[in-house]
């Protein structure tokens, strides 16, 4: 697994926040990002930048996901639409971002979460073996 770093200053206070990468080299958050209007682009990074100067995990910008130990989303309304980033936190300092979406209906919605679980239990084992 390749990491991505975003930001390029980042203290001890902060978190590191970075992207979750597939086997065949997949970057499922830049690919969502890269779908979005520069103006969405734009809303959800500052997001990102928020949860990676250590803004407290809390509403209304962040939840935790019921049924997935550990899974977040990062929440951004933006223009009427509802966006959407999962995450987890690896350590206090490091934050894996691992997919995201636009919330269109609940159906769709529980598809995303159960990839972002898939892809935190492989990013956990990667890690596990690395350690």
């Amino acid at each position: 697994m390749t990491i991505v770093i975003l930001g390029d200053n980042i203290s001890i206070m902060n978190r590191q926040v970075v992207l979750y990468e597939t086997a065949t080299g997949k970057v499922p958050v830049e690919e969502f990002l890269k779908s979005l209007s520069e103006k969405e682009q734009q809303k959800l990074i500052w997001g990102l930048k928020i949860l990676e100067d250590g803004f407290p995990l809390k509403e209304p910008y962040f939840k935790k996901i019921v049924g997935h130990e550990g899974l977040w989303e990062l929440r951004v309304t933006f223009g009427g639409n509802a966006f959407r980033i999962y995450f987890f936190e690896y350590s206090n300092l490091l934050v894996i971002a691992l997919c995201g979406s636009q919330k269109k209906n609940d159906k769709d919605q529980r598809k995303d979460i159960e990839l972002a679980a898939l892809y935190m239990r492989e990013t956990k084992e990667k890690l596990n073996e690395n350690t």
